[in-house]
């Protein structure tokens, strides 16, 4: 089992001491570090003076692009949308269809939900930005490869030995290895590992331990009620049992990204960044300061902390900017951005959006982020049509002209903010 180097566990323990006396100095325009250099991303402060944010924190250019319609690719209600290398990848209810990122042209119905050989259980995929394949969760132990075109390529097994037992919920890829991630739904892993790496021929390399404090494994016997949660882009699954107890399981969201060729991970509830090298290891680079309202990774943390708190349920990580979700007294969701060059944080209400500063348009909800830092989001002509009647101005707009031809029963459009 993989530790963190010693190096690490030290730098840790001292990140408290050191934040107090970086937060005593005034926000200017340097971000703020500890003494290791790990980003400080001050949302106690921000929380208390909420701004207005605008597409402009984060990219410089503003895309629109209408997918193509028809009876092959009409995508559904509660669409998801990811972009992947040189395709826009949309999922829902069962389907995974991929499209041009230029022209929004139809490309291909990407493999289907299925137990014949090719088929998966969700079309919920990992990408590889190296070789073009997204990878589908096929239980108990698969994960099927296609391509961009529909084309399989394969599967990759899964290695679950005792005392894994079940497969990963999320997975990504450093140079060597496949990662994937152990969400320990309702408290049902019997191990207290996060993260998995293993080989391409199915082997284990090394195992990864949780960060937050290990709790009793339960079983669906065990289960006393269930809340569900939406946060955002999030959803919270609250779990109370017999005995008394809780867990708290974050859903929608992604723990492992990709960015510029480094894989990084975010444990939900635990309010620092890592990457992790093609060893194994966790290297902390940023962290985020909730200040005394943030959940204390202690003992019976989840049964009782999560009320009056808050947490980040959601991140995107860009280039030159980070936004993310906080959620605070388990009511209010915010949007953050965080300005990696300046160090400086802005939040505001989820429901406002982000203003779009750039086109003018209607306000931004980024819902995904690729490798290459660019956020997207898919908006619907329901939508977009009352808004240009509104704005007859828009005509002259030449950044708004693929909005124009848009009909009432065209498919979403995908908007690209790089």
């Amino acid at each position: 089992m993989k530790k963190l180097k010693q190096s690490v566990f030290m730098r840790k323990r001292n990140v408290c001491a050191v934040l107090f006396v970086c937060l005593l100095a005034a926000c200017g325009g340097n971000p703020k570090t500890t003494a290791d250099s790990l980003s400080v991303i001050d949302v106690k402060s921000a929380i208390e003076h909420p701004t207005e944010l605008k597409v402009s924190q984060l990219g410089q250019t503003v895309r629109y692009v209408p997918l193509e319609t028809g009876d092959s690719c009409f995508v559904g209600n509660r669409s998801q949308i990811r972009i992947c290398g040189k395709n826009i990848i949309v999922t829902f209810e069962g389907n995974c269809l991929s499209f041009d990122r230029e022209t929004g042209r139809f490309i291909a119905r990407i493999g289907h939900v299925g137990d014949d050989p090719q088929g998966y259980s969700s079309t919920e995929f990992s990408y590889d930005d190296r070789n073009g394949l997204f990878y589908f969760i096929r239980q108990p132990n698969l994960l099927q490869k296609y391509d961009a075109q529909g084309n399989y390529h394969g599967s990759v097994t899964v290695p679950t030995p005792p005392p894994l037992n079940a497969m990963p919920t999320d997975y990504s890829f450093t140079e060597t290895s496949l990662v994937g991630y152990y969400a320990n739904m309702g408290r049902q892993d019997a191990h207290h590992n996060a993260l998995l790496l293993f080989s391409a021929d199915g082997q284990v390399v090394d195992t990864i331990p949780s960060r937050l404090p290990a709790l009793s494994a339960m079983t669906v016997v065990d289960i006393a009620g269930i809340s569900v949660m939406k946060f955002g882009e999030a959803g919270a699954i609250l779990i109370r049992y017999k005995d008394g107890s809780a867990s708290a399981n974050l859903a929608g969201t992604r723990p492992l990204w990709r960015r510029d060729g480094q894989l990084h991970f975010k444990e939900p509830f635990n309010d620092t960044l890592y990457t992790v090298s093609a060893g194994g290891d966790l290297a902390p680079y940023a962290l985020f300061d909730m200040g005394d309202r943030g959940v204390r990774l202690t003992g019976d943390w989840e049964s009782h902390d999560l009320n009056g708190k808050q947490f980040i349920v959601f991140t995107l990580e860009g280039r030159n900017a980070l936004f993310f979700q906080c959620v605070t007294e388990l009511e209010k969701t915010l949007n953050g951005i965080y300005d990696k060059t300046a160090g400086t944080v802005y939040m505001a209400p989820e429901a406002d959006g982000l203003t779009d500063d750039l086109t003018g348009f209607l306000p931004f909800h980024p819902s995904s982020c690729s490798e290459q830092g660019e956020f997207a989001s898919l908006v619907w002509s329901e939508k977009i049509l009352p808004w240009l009647d509104e704005h007859p101005e828009a005509k002259d707009n030449p950044a708004l002209k693929p909005l124009l031809e848009i009909g009432e029963e065209d498919n979403p459009v995908v908007v690209i903010v790089q």
